[in-house]
């Protein structure tokens, strides 16, 4: 079955013309410096990857999630249309679908599969608000969600930018702007491009408010939007993050009240409440993640199903426990297959071939930092920065998480996307303060 038809492609150069000048419109207050060129650089590949990411699920794959969330949008629209009522299907739960246009009643409306998963069905409901602005163009929703995904991602790079100045600006561009699976995999109708972009946002607004001070009236209303969007699709990634900030920010509190023992004190009940609940939650959250992959597998039979025996990325269920001692004994290699995994011999397919050599990119630079700044300075650099330690800990529970729950390098590649961008920061962040500190010492 196509979804791409002539009609995509006739309205793809009308909105990629009409993106193309706001976004140029955009980039004038960034003058002619190099920011400007990274902005409309990032833009273009963006673009280019939700583009790409269309064609190979419709000519190569033919099928998979993505046409799934867009069935579902359709079928929001025929029941707008059938009932003229255009507000209330945008507020209905899974349950309220299956319960009123369930197969006994639904008449001429049959329910789409994944409908019945509540962050399925939110994807749906955006793709069918944005499909009355696209003509209902399946090409022209996708470039929507790449374009949420990338404007989310410049404001994560300004604000990672502005933590470690201008001349750190083009290396950040290429690992958090350029990057191939970031754009190709992260700007599709799928879940991973809503994620990409609240994370994004969600960060810069967080800085803009809790370090730069800067606070207007719509930001903590955003920051609630969005958190609760990221919940609402990836439950795992909105507990992470949020457990992630606060310990970062207790760590900043605990670098700059030196002697003072009241913030102290207060400092370490906030780390035994925060470490309780993660040791509590994580065992649940990596079940819930799990059950996720299953599920869009099954309901979906999606492109990155385990094809054959070289797709496998981390453990099978059968063999996957989630106590919490199965998850500390497991945890290096899940991190570990999570960053650097697949090989290059483990990729059966050009796809998988090119996400290859980013992991080896990933280990090459990895490897890199560890040898300029020796293991002790490493781990010394992430205990004394807030935000690499933030990094840091973001990194190493979504490594957790994801390289338990995948079953095969086709989800891997995706579920790991929020990872990518933080800890290339975090692998900045050690090598430059690396280099300042050797350059002190002449």
């Amino acid at each position: 079955m196509y979804f791409i038809t002539i009609y995509d492609y006739l309205l793809l150069p009308v909105y990629l013309f009409a993106f193309y000048f706001l976004i140029v419109t955009k980039a004038k207050k960034y003058e002619n410096g190099p920011l400007r060129k990274y902005f409309i650089v990032a833009f273009f590949l963006h673009m280019l990857g939700s583009f790409l990411y269309c064609m190979v699920i419709q000519y190569y794959y033919g099928y998979g999630d993505s046409f799934g969330f867009y069935q579902g949008s359709d079928f929001i629209r025929n029941v707008i249309s059938n009932t003229g009522d255009p507000v209330s299907p945008f507020f209905m739960s899974s349950d309220d679908f299956e319960r009123v246009y369930g197969a006994a009643s639904a008449g001429d409306l049959s329910l789409p599969t994944g409908i019945d998963v509540d962050s399925n069905l939110t994807v749906m409901k955006i793709s069918a608000a944005l499909s009355y602005v696209s003509f209902n163009s399946y090409l022209i929703i996708s470039l929507f969600f790449g374009l949420f995904a990338f404007t989310g991602l410049w404001k994560l790079y300004k604000t990672m930018t502005a933590i470690l100045g201008t001349g750190s600006a083009r290396l950040l561009a290429i690992f958090i702007l350029y990057l191939p699976s970031v754009c190709f995999w992260g700007s599709g109708l799928i879940k991973d491009s809503i994620c990409l972009g609240a994370i994004g946002f969600i960060i810069y607004y967080l800085y803009k408010v809790l370090i730069q001070k800067k606070f207007k009236w719509r930001d903590p209303f955003l920051l609630l939007i969005l958190f609760y969007l990221l919940f609402i699709i990836k439950s795992y990634v909105a507990i992470v993050l949020l457990a992630s900030i606060v310990l970062a920010y207790v760590i900043n509190i605990i670098i700059n009240s030196k002697k003072n023992i009241l913030k102290l004190m207060v400092v370490a009940f906030v780390l035994l409440i925060t470490a309780t609940i993660l040791v509590a939650s994580l065992s649940s959250t990596v079940d819930s993640i799990i059950e996720d992959s299953k599920n869009n597998i099954e309901t979906f039979k999606g492109a990155y199903a385990a094809e054959d025996e070289n797709s496998i990325a981390g453990f099978g269920t059968a063999d996957t426990d989630i106590s919490l001692g199965g998850i500390l004994l497991r945890s290096p290699l899940a991190v570990f297959t999570t960053l650097f995994r697949p090989f290059l011999w483990e990729s059966g397919k050009m796809v998988m071939f090119l996400s290859a050599l980013e992991s080896l990119l990933t280990l090459a630079l990895t490897i890199f930092v560890l040898v300029k700044c020796r293991i002790w300075r490493f781990f010394y650099y992430i205990f004394n920065d807030p935000y690499i330690f933030f990094c840091f800990i973001f990194t190493a529970l979504m490594g957790v998480i994801v390289g338990l729950s995948t079953f095969n390098f086709g989800t891997l590649v995706r579920y790991r996307l929020p990872v990518l961008p933080f800890y290339f920061f975090m692998l900045l962040g050690i090598y430059l303060k690396n280099k300042e500190a050797r350059l002190l010492k002449k």
